[in-house]
């Protein structure tokens, strides 16, 4: 579960930003999960703001993360793959970014500063059950209950270079650590990215396919949001001449045995039965998001979903958002939006799980919660749509004069 994230120099972030799924409430129902402590966490966290806001960067400052440690660069002189501020002199400084979060447990606060040229700062702690060092990668220095042996903590560090962080080099290692195991867990499988142009398809088809997983729950997810479909089947398909010789072009030649096309197909009132490419674009789009899901209240995911209500009816959405808030157990949605009906529906979502990004006068993004205005601004009893809707909140388009005097 995500706690709290805060980053700086990060694409449109220039200064530093909070985004907390922190609940300051011992209120019991389905918009929370507790912890051990009986601290309340938000299973959602819902980011408005006009078009090149920075709303997006949000999501993708946790991606960056998730990337960059699982996927280092390889050489020392390579490059870090970040992007900073660029509008001022922003790109000089360093990027920082202190994501808190609980895994298996354990509530875990990872640190990181750096720039394109390497590793300026990193430190990882756990409340295990009090705040405690598991390292810092500067002085070098492991934490009392990390238990490793000279040689150990050496192949560690000679794995890790300037680029690198220091939980990339212990993926090279054959060191067992359970708080990196963890963190790296955290990173590697619970964060999950969707964006628009995110194909889910494959990837949803073949979790399908290969896993053990009940479809008929699937299905019934179909069906509850009247898309008239009994049931769908999953086919493979040998791969066709010219996409075998895109692989053997692109260096991918030793895939080409391995790698199956996959084919769905929908039956409509149990008797027709239509290709996914001839559904609707909502049936589609709805089809890939309740299989992830479904995956998520399976297992604790953070879906981090860019546009969530793109291609389905403002009643679908509201649909799919209470089916994940009354089954979700320790998994999370957060997501961004242009979907200003939402803000009707007080019970899916609290002031403080909503949030705002304006772009300020030098482009740089702005990022506030609803709770942040005050009381004499934003009552419970207000129409939160209306105040939005009304340009007070901010996070709106700004727009001018549309005569064009042609």
């Amino acid at each position: 579960m995500l706690i709290n994230f805060n980053f700086s120099n990060f694409k449109s972030i220039k200064n530093e930003v909070n985004l907390s799924c922190e609940a300051s409430t011992d209120e019991k129902d389905e918009n929370f999960i507790f912890d051990d402590d009986h601290n309340a966490i938000f299973k959602t966290a819902i980011i408005y703001g006009q078009n090149a806001s920075g709303k997006t960067n949000i999501l993708k400052a946790l991606e960056f993360l998730k990337h960059f440690i699982l996927n280092a660069p390889l050489k020392k002189t390579d490059t870090i793959n970040i992007t900073p501020f660029l509008f001022t002199d922003a790109p000089k400084e360093d990027s920082f970014f202190e994501v808190e979060f609980l895994q298996n447990g354990i509530k875990y606060l990872y640190l990181l500063t750096l720039n394109k040229k390497n590793i300026v700062d990193e430190k990882l702690y756990f409340y295990n059950p009090n705040k405690a060092l598991v390292y810092d990668r500067v002085s070098q220095k492991f934490g009392s209950k990390i238990k490793l042996k000279k040689s150990q903590k050496e192949s560690l560090f000679n794995n890790t270079t300037q680029n690198n962080t220091l939980l990339s080099g212990y993926l090279k290692t054959n060191i067992e650590i359970k708080a990196f195991d963890d963190v790296i867990d955290w990173f590697k499988r619970v964060l999950t990215p969707i964006y628009p142009h995110t194909d889910l398809l494959g990837f949803v088809s073949n979790v399908l396919k290969t896993e053990d997983i009940d479809t008929s729950v699937i299905v019934g997810l179909l069906k509850n949001a009247d898309f008239a479909i009994d049931n769908f089947e999953i086919k493979e398909k040998e791969i066709d001449k010219e996409f075998k010789k895109f692989l053997i072009d692109i260096g991918k030649a030793d895939d080409v045995r391995s790698i199956k096309k996959i084919e769905i197909f929908f039956t409509h009132y149990q008797r027709y039965k239509l290709e996914f490419q001839s559904e609707s674009m909502g049936t589609q789009r709805f089809y890939q998001l309740v299989t992830m899901l479904y995956l998520a209240l399976k297992d604790d995911l953070i879906l981090l979903v860019d546009e969530l209500e793109s291609s389905l009816h403002p009643d679908l959405l509201k649909h799919f958002l209470l089916i994940f808030l009354t089954n979700a157990k320790e998994s999370q949605l957060i997501f961004t939006t242009h979907s200003r009906e939402l803000l009707l529906e007080k019970e899916l979502f609290r002031f403080e799980s909503i949030y705002f990004t304006e772009k300020k006068d030098d482009g740089s993004t702005e990022l506030f919660s609803l709770s942040d205005f005050d009381s004499k601004i934003i009552r419970k009893e207000n129409s939160i749509f209306n105040i939005y809707k009304n340009g007070k909140l901010g996070a709106t388009p700004n727009t001018k004069n549309y005569f064009l005097g042609l």
